[in-house]
């Protein structure tokens, strides 16, 4: 799975310094300050396998820090640290420190809970004048997402001559925040679309009825972000075009067509499945959801 990034929640500089009264070492060295990170940094990753209970770190600088003694972090679960660990310089690339590694015990079994989805991360840089820079990060165990609330309307109107726009919507609950989110889509099962009435002239086939099995889908039938109802609970919608009775094509403001002319607009009832995807590999889905086409 691929590292993804974090927020971060809090940027602090903590100066551990040998004073005397002669001396001034306070950390003034404009290195140092509260942009520290954002001047510095090129890009902080962090990611928990919970298959494998594998936590992948990776912290790259814009350039190389040649004052840098030792990169460490650790995670802790309200104020109590659970797990050290110590990040390494890359050889290839001097600016990359990572880490790797399994988060067991010592009876082999998983030092993060099933029961916690949020951690906090520290990571401590220790620098040659003893000054320490700290940041920190959110660390997130995988939990699926779950669809909490959709709308689908129970019926459908056709329009006589016009195409029409059919809104479809849902919430979604990832405790694993937005950033999570891979996709959410739809597919359609042609339960039974009633045969056209009318002669048929484009295709052979329009007085007979239509049954479908499976469900299908396309590249372009994803819904989009909507909106966040919370930190954790996001909206997403569709607007789907749905063609009139009488067949018509749609165009384009340009006058090309989208979708070519057929015989008719057909009526009859069709099943909605609503699946979303995280970027952990799992998903929700609800399907067998019933919508009426009617004149």
């Amino acid at each position: 799975m691929d590292l993804y990034c974090f927020r971060l929640n809090t940027l602090y500089l903590i100066g551990f310094i040998l004073i005397s009264c002669e001396s001034d070492n306070s950390i003034d060295n404009e290195e140092f300050d509260s942009d520290f990170y954002y001047n510095n940094v090129a890009a902080f990753y962090n990611h928990y396998d919970g298959e494998f209970n594998r936590l992948s770190v990776y912290l790259e600088f814009l350039d190389e820090i040649e004052n840098i003694v030792s990169i460490s972090g650790y995670i802790e679960e309200d104020g109590n640290q659970i797990y050290e660990f110590n990040l390494n310089k890359l050889n290839i690339n001097p600016r990359v420190y990572t880490f790797e590694g399994n988060l067991l015990d010592s009876y082999n079994n998983p030092i993060l809970s099933d029961n916690t989805f949020l951690y906090n991360m520290v990571i401590s840089i220790d620098f040659i004048d003893n000054s320490i820079y700290q940041f920190s990060s959110d660390l997130t165990t995988p939990i699926s997402p779950e669809i909490i609330n959709y709308n689908v309307p129970n019926s459908f109107v056709l329009d006589s001559f016009n195409w029409k726009i059919l809104t479809i919507d849902l919430d979604i609950k990832d405790l694993n925040g937005f950033s999570n989110i891979n996709s959410v889509k739809y597919e359609i099962k042609t339960t039974l679309l009633n045969a056209c009435e009318n002669e048929c002239i484009i295709d052979d086939n329009c007085n007979q009825d239509i049954i479908g099995e499976d469900y299908v889908s396309d590249d372009t039938w994803v819904l989009d972000y909507n909106e966040s109802i919370n930190d954790t609970t996001f909206s997403f919608l569709k607007e789907i075009l749905i063609r009139p009775i009488d067949g018509s094509a749609l165009y384009d403001d340009e006058g090309n067509i989208i979708f070519s002319e057929t015989d008719c607009g057909r009526t009859g009832i069709v099943e909605f499945k609503l699946i979303v995807m995280d970027k952990d590999g799992m998903n929700d889905m609800i399907e067998g959801i019933l919508m009426e086409i009617i004149k």
